[in-house]
């Protein structure tokens, strides 16, 4: 097999194995239920009152594709949209906060990558890394074997 061929395969082979990890072995949707729980910790904490014992505010992460987006519903007044959202920013995990419109829909802040393409991205560059180094290791082994000859 030429060199080439083995980098190739490796790639491949790495961005399979981070589709599969993400997808069919569950870590993304543990991730998307992890951030969820801390979501609804930070509105129960942070005093928002609830109505015959449920919340009043909600937040979920985007899914579909699954992205870094909490979408968080209610029916705020001008303080609390820009104060919850400010707050869910803050949560280890988000990357944006955005408010569902009554009607469904939702505004994006901003563009977010899904989260298997963020996982395939890492796969990619932990590759990418393991072969530098491996190129240096092999760059001094023949740099010894060299000095050795001489």
């Amino acid at each position: 097999m030429t060199p080439r061929r083995i980098f190739l395969i490796g790639i491949a082979a790495t961005l399979a194995f981070s589709a599969l990890w993400h997808g069919p072995l569950g870590a993304g949707e543990r991730f998307a239920k992890t951030v969820d729980q801390r979501a609804e910790r930070t509105i129960r904490y942070n005093d928002v009152p609830e109505i015959n014992g449920r919340p009043v505010f909600s937040a979920k992460m985007q899914r579909a594709p699954l992205t870094r987006r909490v979408l968080i519903e209610g029916n705020p007044d001008g303080f609390q949209r820009a104060e919850l959202a400010r707050i869910l920013n803050d949560i280890y995990g988000i990357l944006d906060a955005s408010w569902v419109d009554p009607k469904g829909g939702f505004q994006p802040n901003v563009f977010l990558l899904p989260l298997a393409v963020e996982a395939q991205l890492l796969g990619l560059v932990s590759f990418a890394l393991g072969m530098i180094i491996g190129y240096l290791f092999e760059l001094r082994r023949r740099a010894n074997i060299y000095k050795k000859r001489i």
